[in-house]
């Protein structure tokens, strides 16, 4: 027996907008591993072209 939601389609559950705040989190983390090497510039600055996108 199908109980009160039946034939409904059920979307998957939506990620919460990125907030500014959380964009500037994500670029601080990213700094933190092109100063300790673990990311290039070039990757660096590829990624906060995409991140800064997002704000905007």
């Amino acid at each position: 027996m199908v109980s009160g939601m039946a034939g409904a389609i059920q979307q998957p559950p939506q990620a919460p907008a990125e907030t500014a705040a959380d964009i500037t989190a994500l670029l601080e983390k990213l700094h933190d591993l092109l100063t300790k090497g673990v990311l290039t510039q070039e990757e660096f600055d590829a990624k906060k072209a995409e991140l800064l996108k997002r704000i905007t």
